[in-house]
């Protein structure tokens, strides 16, 4: 395998949202170089909390914004330097000095105007970014939306006729939840972190509800009858052409990390289809509530003297108000009927029949390009001149 092939199947890997397929997957010349963009742009937004937009003139406030230009411009050339890389250059390996840099730089201009509460800020925020980036990066997030996003348009019409099937009763339910006064005052008087642990809630149930069926689907595709299967898999993906030997075993298990990858194709895509009919079905009870429920009905369920009010239209003679109570409790009823139908999803037969069909076959074409890949690969533990 040249160098050449061996990079198209490492793309063609990250992809299709299996990154830990890769050989020797390193977090400085895998992750960390794909998230450089995002770190300058989160780097810039630590580094900006050193200005003061609400009591300081325009004059300062650019020259904070400079002073952060040139902090991030001066810790790149320094870094470059000390790490014997030309001037100006892109990493091509993302270590300890560049993620150091990435946390300390954007308390910099924090501290050179004396802000010590923004620079302690802009290093927690930097080491939490630091957290978001590399998961992101790591299992190929954005890649993973992506072909969710694609499949569940290919799946539209499926996905159509089961939310007609299941939308009648759903709404019968729930239209009736959200004229109940008990529902306001619990989630509308709901706020800030309880209200996103509350909805948390719903999701993390829904999780395990779909994860708990998914392990038994990557094994049955985890296996093959031959390798003239393997074969006729790969003949499409940069891997055609790789040699193999037809005595080999075609057992080659699965690390944790590549586990996991699997469970996030099998599922993301399902999650896209559960996230778009919340949405859908939550701006629905806004807009009902919105043209239905007037000002002292909501205030009335709540047990409150009034409800923080957006804005108002007049129609008719009457007041329509979008309130931030009616908008928490489409929230809330939006947030369990994706549970609910998630759990929908995963109990129709008809359904998972062709979902399966659709998502199936992608995992079982990664899954023999990952077996050729290793064999081919001279660093693998499975090569044949390793032992």
């Amino acid at each position: 395998m040249d160098r050449a092939q061996h990079k198209a199947i490492e793309r063609w890997f990250i992809g299709r949202g299996v990154p830990h397929f890769i050989v020797d997957y390193s977090a400085r010349t895998d992750i960390w170089t794909r998230a450089i963009p995002l770190l300058i742009l989160a780097y810039l937004a630590g580094g900006l909390n050193a200005l003061n937009l609400a009591h300081w003139s325009t004059a300062r406030n650019l020259v904070a914004a400079g002073v952060t230009i040139a902090v991030l411009v001066l810790g790149w050339t320094v870094t470059n330097l000390v790490l014997r890389r030309p001037f100006w250059s892109v990493p091509t390996e993302v270590g300890r000095p560049e993620l150091v840099a990435f946390v300390i730089g954007p308390t910099v201009p924090s501290a050179i105007f004396g802000q010590w509460g923004d620079a302690l800020q802009a290093l927690l925020e930097g080491v939490i970014i630091l957290g978001v980036i590399y998961l992101l990066a790591a299992f190929a997030v954005g890649q993973l939306i992506l072909w969710a996003i694609r499949s569940s348009f290919g799946q539209a019409a499926m996905l159509g006729r089961l939310l007609v099937r299941a939308l009648p009763q759903l709404l019968l339910f729930t239209v009736f939840l959200f004229i109940n006064a008990e529902v306001w005052q619990v989630a509308g008087t709901l706020a800030g972190i309880p209200y996103m642990i509350g909805l948390g809630i719903f999701f993390v149930l829904g999780a395990v509800f779909v994860l708990s069926r998914v392990p038994r689907l990557i094994d049955g595709l985890a296996t093959f009858e031959s390798w003239d299967e393997v074969g006729s898999l790969v003949a499409d993906t940069p891997a055609a052409g790789l040699p193999v030997s037809p005595g080999t075993p075609l057992d080659n298990p699965l690390g944790g990390r590549e586990k996991m990858d699997l469970i996030l194709v099998s599922t993301f895509n399902q999650a896209v289809q559960v996230t778009f009919v919340a949405i859908v079905l939550t701006g629905f009870f806004v807009t009902f509530g919105f043209v239905a429920i007037p000002l002292a009905t909501q205030a009335g369920w709540m047990g409150a003297d009034d409800a923080n009010v957006f804005f108002t239209i007049t129609l008719s003679g009457r007041d329509l108000v979008m309130t931030e109570a009616l908008i928490r409790v489409a929230g809330f009823l939006g947030a369990f009927i994706g549970m609910y139908f998630t759990v929908v999803l995963s109990t129709d037969d008809k359904y998972r029949a062709e979902f399966a069909e659709d998502t199936a076959p992608a995992i079982h074409e990664a899954l023999a390009v990952r077996l050729v890949y290793r064999l081919a690969h001279p660093t693998s533990s499975t090569h044949p001149d390793n032992p």
